[in-house]
């Protein structure tokens, strides 16, 4: 009895999910139709008058008159209707028909309003599923619009004899395209490929190509790049951009660039190779001219250690500058490759561990690579803070191995350094002061090969042992008639090393920049690396005031040794240094910061230099004056009076901003650099006209004029022209250069 019971419920839920079921598909496939009135026509049409509606699936088509045919599974739209589909783009047409699962259909004088605000308008269009063809189609992402004449039009626009929307590939295919700024035709192509804008994420296919039409004299020359984007997965990309110069009365050239990104586990790598090939020039012997290959790798290793590569090569030592002169390593002296290794917690939970190996690779035509260094390795250990009572001491080891090919007549062939920098401090309060003790104890040894003495080349290897001690004492306090809440810290240090020179037996590998300020003062060692080491015996007096709007401080030492390395390279010709001394204001939205250094043996200011930043409702000010000054005997050797001024003024009408930007020589009285710019960026366009002079103390040196202009178009990227402001005796070809932008610009 139980088993029959049992097989009738299963026969009863059977039955009832297979009639939900068929219930359900039948709902989803047929239409859902809506209207004042609802009647039939003697061929047994539906007719629907009066805000008629047709509901399938997540489409709605809503006009005055809707007629379906159920037999042929048509829909006819004799009147003004629209429609908006499953992914909430709509579309406006006079008349139509559709299919009855509204997939395929023609609108006449279509009007489509993509959803992110896009505007499609034709003279016809063809549904079929995930393709729209529009006749005479005009597409622009601009909602404002400019009046010309008696008519509204956009601020840009493109045109196409056919304009094929592909919604599955998410691309904008246009034949016969011609683009129009403000009504005014610029721009034409016989076939355009361009990220339909409802492209949210990655997709392989063609992206926005570049011709350039370069006109000079009787001669024309033109370049086209055509980039394509492969999406090669959820995690890799790659973009691969040929272009090709000819004409001109030039041989034709080609340049290849890839772009290689990919998101790994715990880091990223990214590869971009570029090369030049003559190809197709007449005679040719070789088909790669010249290239650069650049890489960068990052990955953690685990959570306390991450590993990176990064590396730069080029064929020639200005291929970079050329290719992309706005790149960071055009302007370095040498390109490097460097393997790098950093963590922490080796051992206990503050130590720290590098391990590093580079080569250099010359970037500038007056350099040579065989001077240049190749490190292999550079390791340096830091034990971490460890106490014993009310000491704290901690060890940084430190090893390196750096050659050339070539010694300099500074530095070795090769140079090998093992040091360890013992460091002990104490800190106790007493007094109401706080009393600080501090000491380095250096311990090295070098291998020393072909290092140039009085003009021999000679190699030995050198063992220093060298200890700093230093001992701070800093005492704040306030007056009891307290004026402007000040807290007042007078601050005096001693410092006591050995007196030995550094020898020039030593190649200085990592001591070459060193700087003179009031952070720099305080170190025990005042030189950045350890191949030079501080011999001083000194004492340093400082005072600091500050409270919640001000912090100053006043600093000067005097020197008890006569043979001071870093005290007299720094330019004192005297025990007592000169006096630095810095001051920050920092109030509601202006700042000022002023930094000086005086001499006091000769009586006059070295440097000072002096910032000043203003906020209001109309823009941003910044001012530096910066003024230096070396006396050599009571003459002068060299003076630097400069006024740097940059104004921002923040968005005028929405959408555009002005800057205001200059360089001054305050000592011989003319502008070295002054320029102005404008930018707009509206909701689909873009414009920014950038002006730049540099002019020359030289009388026979004319100034230099700097002007470019560069439109931007949502959706399809910016172009940027070369200077246009040369004269007619420096005649150049005017370039335009394709480039990306971001949309988050347009507002």
């Amino acid at each position: 009895m139980i088993k029959k019971k049992f097989k009738f419920i299963v026969f009863f839920f059977s039955i009832s999910i297979f009639l939900f079921s068929t219930f359900k598909n039948q709902n989803a496939s047929e239409i859902l139709l809506y209207a004042d009135n609802i009647s039939y026509d003697k061929e047994n049409n539906i007719i629907a008058k009066g805000k008629a509606k047709i509901l399938y699936q997540n489409k709605i088509i809503t006009s005055d008159l809707i007629i379906y045919n159920k037999e042929e599974g048509e829909i006819l739209l004799p009147l003004n209707f629209n429609l908006k589909d499953e992914k909430n783009n709509f579309y406006y047409g006079t008349d139509g028909s559709f299919s009855k699962d509204l997939n395929i259909g023609t609108i006449n004088n279509v009007k489509i309003l993509l959803n992110d605000g896009t505007r499609i308008v034709g003279k016809k269009a063809k549904r079929d599923n995930e393709i729209d063809i529009i006749t005479k189609a005009v597409y622009s992402p601009c909602d404002s619009k400019i009046k010309i004449s008696s008519f509204l039009c956009p601020i840009w626009q493109l045109e196409g004899e056919k304009m094929l929307h592909d919604f599955e590939n998410l691309f904008l295919y246009q034949k016969h395209s011609k683009m129009r700024i403000l009504n005014v035709p610029v721009f034409y192509s016989p076939y355009l490929v361009t990220p339909s804008p409802l492209r949210k994420k990655r997709k392989s296919g063609f992206l926005t190509p570049s011709i350039n039409l370069n006109f000079f004299d009787t001669k024309v020359s033109q370049s086209t790049s055509a980039p394509y984007y492969f999406n090669i997965s959820q995690d890799k990309e790659l973009t691969f951009t040929p272009t090709i110069n000819y004409g001109g009365g030039v041989d034709s050239s080609q340049r290849f660039n890839f772009d290689y990104n990919q998101i790994i586990s715990g880091g990223s790598f990214n590869s971009n190779l570029t090369f030049d090939t003559t190809v197709e020039n007449q005679n040719n012997e070789k088909w790669l001219k010249e290239g650069s290959f650049l890489n960068n790798y990052k990955k953690n290793l685990n959570e306390n250690f991450n590993l990176s590569f990064n590396s730069a090569l080029q064929t020639s030592k200005n291929y970079i500058q050329q290719t992309t002169p706005n790149d960071d390593l055009s302007y370095s002296s040498s390109l490097n490759t460097t393997f790098q290794i950093n963590g922490y917690n080796l051992n206990k939970i503050d130590d720290k561990l590098m391990f590093n190996v580079s080569t250099y690779q010359s970037n500038q035509n007056n350099e040579d690579n065989k001077t240049l260094p190749t490190v292999f390795p550079h390791i340096t250990y830091l034990t971490g803070e460890n106490n014993y009572g009310n000491y704290a001491y901690k060890n940084n080891f430190e090893f390196y191995n750096i050659s050339r090919d070539t010694p300099t007549e500074i530095h070795s062939k090769n140079q090998k350094k093992i040091s360890s920098n013992f460091t002990i401090n104490r800190e106790n309060i007493k007094y109401n002061t706080k009393i600080l003790f501090r000491s380095n104890f250096y311990n090295q040894l070098y291998d020393v090969e072909d290092k140039k003495i009085n003009n021999e080349y000679r190699g030995s290897h050198y063992f220093r042992s060298f200890p700093i001690i230093g001992l701070d004492f800093e005492t704040p306090f306030k007056f009891k008639k307290n004026y402007m809440n000040l807290l007042y810290t007078p601050k005096l240090s001693f410092v006591a090393s050995p007196g030995l020179s550094n020898t020039n037996k030593i190649s200085n590998e990592d001591s070459s920049i060193n700087s003179y300020t009031i952070e720099n003062n305080s170190n025990l060692n005042r030189f950045v690396g350890t191949d030079k080491l501080d011999n001083s015996k000194r004492i340093n007096l400082e005072l600091n005031i500050q409270n919640q709007f001000i912090d100053g401080s006043l600093w000067q030492s005097y020197e008890f040794t006569n043979n001071s390395n870093f005290h007299y390279q720094q330019g004192h010709e005297t025990y007592l240094s000169d006096l630095l001394g810095r001051i920050n204001l920092n109030k509601d939205n202006q700042s000022i910061g002023y930094d000086l250094r005086y001499d006091n043996y000769n009586d006059f200011m070295k440097s000072q230099n002096l910032n000043f930043n203003y906020e209001n409702q109309l823009g941003y000010l910044k001012i530096n004056y910066l003024d230096e000054k070396s006396k050599t005997n009571e003459i002068i050797t060299s003076d630097n009076e400069t006024i740097n001024y940059q104004l921002d003024s923040k968005k005028i009408n929405k959408y555009s901003k002005i800057s205001y930007f200059g360089l001054y020589d305050a000592k011989n009285h003319f502008n070295k650099e002054t320029g102005i710019s404008y930018s707009y960026f509206d909701e689909c366009f873009g414009i920014n006209i950038d002006f730049k002079r540099n002019s020359y103390q030289e009388e026979e040196l004319k100034p230099q004029d700097i002007l470019t202009i560069m439109f931007s178009f949502k959706n399809i990227g910016s172009y940027k022209s070369t200077n246009l402001a040369v004269s007619e005796t420096d005649k150049q070809d005017i370039e335009w250069e394709s480039r990306s932008i971001s949309n988050d610009l347009f507002n």
